[in-house]
């Protein structure tokens, strides 16, 4: 039987070094991005930011991408009963909203209980998610033009597939492509609430680029179903190597091979 004082240093040991390596931590222009060891419920590492106030002061902040994310899945989070869970939970982790930003004020140097709770309370509202009531599921036609086009040029693409970035340890994509440089594609599911949705996103494929240079980034939308606007689309322009609406099968197909 294992000695309960080996098991406890091991366990410790073991834990302790999980946590160094997952807890991912850089400065960037004038804050500090910090990638948690905690997960969401989409399978994303959380992602956070502190940023300098004054000497002694600072903010903690999301940067509206928990809120956005709630809203462009058709969360009401202004009225009705989950309104009311999104209060309780920013009263009890003493979490400030300003629009879709959610943040909590800190002072530096930063105490890691306000780190901890201001983590656990980004990872208890985007569990709100599960609050959303059951809809009638429309036709992704994005979806079902790409899936044709991979089995057409026969390719059998990952689904659902995490990638590694310099900070976030798991960014996902809904299709994965192996190869000398790989392809990593995300197809937009999301109808509106474009701009924070494409923030974020912008986010992950920077971080991910940053991590692996190679890789072709590619995004396909739907642009009769869903509302775009001039600054999101820029966005999935300047971060992706190949952005562009489901139809545009020679671009996409474009992807495939430069992915090899």
């Amino acid at each position: 039987m294992t000695d309960g004082n080996t098991l406890l240093s091991t366990t410790r040991e073991t834990l302790t070094r999980f946590w160094d390596q997952t807890l991912q931590i850089a400065w960037q222009h004038d804050h500090l991005v910090l990638a948690f060891p905690l997960m969401l419920p989409d399978g994303v590492q959380a992602v956070f930011e502190l940023k300098p106030v004054t000497a002694t002061s600072g903010l903690l902040t999301d940067s509206g991408r928990t809120l956005s994310a709630l809203s462009g899945l058709g969360l009401n989070l202004d009225s009705g009963f989950t309104a009311h869970l999104l209060d309780q939970r920013l009263s009890f982790f003493e979490i400030e909203r300003d629009g879709l930003e959610l943040r909590r004020p800190a002072k530096l140097p930063i105490d890691p209980v306000e780190v901890q709770l201001f983590v656990e309370g980004i990872v208890s509202i985007a569990h709100l998610l599960y609050r959303q009531e059951p809809e009638n599921v429309e036709e992704n036609v994005a979806r079902k033009s790409v899936e044709r086009l991979f089995t057409s040029h026969g390719l059998t693409p990952q689904r659902n597939y995490p990638l590694e970035g310099r900070l976030e340890k798991a960014i996902r994509v809904s299709h994965y492509l192996p190869g000398v440089h790989g392809l990593a594609l995300e197809v937009v599911d999301r109808k509106t609430n474009l701009h924070g949705y494409m923030q974020q996103w912008g986010w992950r494929w920077t971080d991910l680029h940053e991590k692996q240079p190679g890789i072709v980034r590619a995004m396909v939308y739907d642009p009769d179903r869903q509302d775009w606007d001039a600054t999101s689309l820029e966005i999935g322009r300047s971060v992706c190597e190949v952005f562009c609406p489901y139809h545009e099968s020679t671009a996409i197909a474009e992807a495939f091979e430069r992915a090899k």
